[in-house]
């Protein structure tokens, strides 16, 4: 999903940000981060999440990113460079299912809606288990893409672009509402369960935040729709959009949990 249809300016950036801004908060606080603490964000992106995680350690903490593309690792460093005087913190090329640190190794480790991109989500947790301290927090956040709502007069469309997104486009397009099985099954004890809706009355926002005429374009060019019925889905929410009511609803799944032994 590379390309969305539509203006991408400061404003629609500005509103991901703050949508996305209470869902990143909250991860931190479950991590239950001191001073001196060491972290790890897997699938760190940009670096916001390791510029943030840095000031809450302070100086004599260490936050290090992961990611597996070289680009995105290239331009998270010169954005905490040049907001990160005294914090020490660093980068690292990798992938989640083999996380080159040493076991017992972090405080606490996160990661915000990675899941849905990986073939193996089990073998990242483990991983994520097994570098943490023993008495440490794991926390991952992830769509639950089964609960995507749409507002529309053709809701059979809306199903059939759903499951598309979920089996065709996305390596784990359940991976929202499967992170609570997964860390049971990795061992974790105390974990905790967090739903936030996200809420959008915004056509364009939410196809930039869901690339979901990317979706369209790709279960089209499948034949797993015809190109009559996708017209007048399009039509339907474009009129919505119009008419400024347009609304959309989808899970954000937070869970935490301790690693005892």
């Amino acid at each position: 999903m590379n390309n969305f249809h539509g203006v991408v300016n400061s404003l629609y950036l500005q509103k991901a940000a703050e949508i996305f801004l209470p869902i990143k908060q909250l991860t931190y606080e479950r991590m239950h981060i001191i001073p001196g603490a060491t972290l790890l964000d897997v699938g760190c992106g940009p670096g916001i999440d390791v510029n943030a995680l840095s000031k809450l350690t302070g100086g004599a903490g260490e936050v290090i990113g992961i990611d597996h593309d070289h680009a995105m690792l290239k331009n998270a460093a010169q954005f905490c460079e040049s907001n990160l005087r005294n914090n020490k913190f660093e980068f690292i090329h990798g992938t989640a299912n083999e996380l080159p640190f040493k076991n017992h190794y972090f405080d606490a480790c996160r990661s915000e809606r990675l899941f849905m991109h990986l073939k193996y989500p089990e073998r990242a947790l483990f991983e994520m288990h097994r570098v943490t301290k023993q008495g440490g927090i794991v926390v991952v956040a992830d769509t639950d893409w089964s609960s995507l709502s749409i507002d529309t007069e053709h809701p059979e469309t809306e199903q059939i672009l759903s499951n598309y997104r979920i089996t065709q486009v996305l390596n784990n397009g359940y991976s929202g509402r499967n992170l609570y099985r997964l860390f049971r099954q990795t061992g974790f004890s105390n974990i905790a369960v967090e739903v936030m809706p996200i809420c959008l009355t915004d056509y364009n926002l939410f196809n930039f935040l869901s690339m979901q005429q990317s979706v369209e374009d790709q279960a089209l060019a499948s034949q797993s729709i015809q190109e009559s019925t996708l017209k007048h889905w399009r039509e339907n929410l474009k009129q919505f959009a119009d008419n400024n009511c347009f609304y959309c609803c989808v899970n954000i799944v937070v869970v935490s949990g301790e690693k005892s032994c």
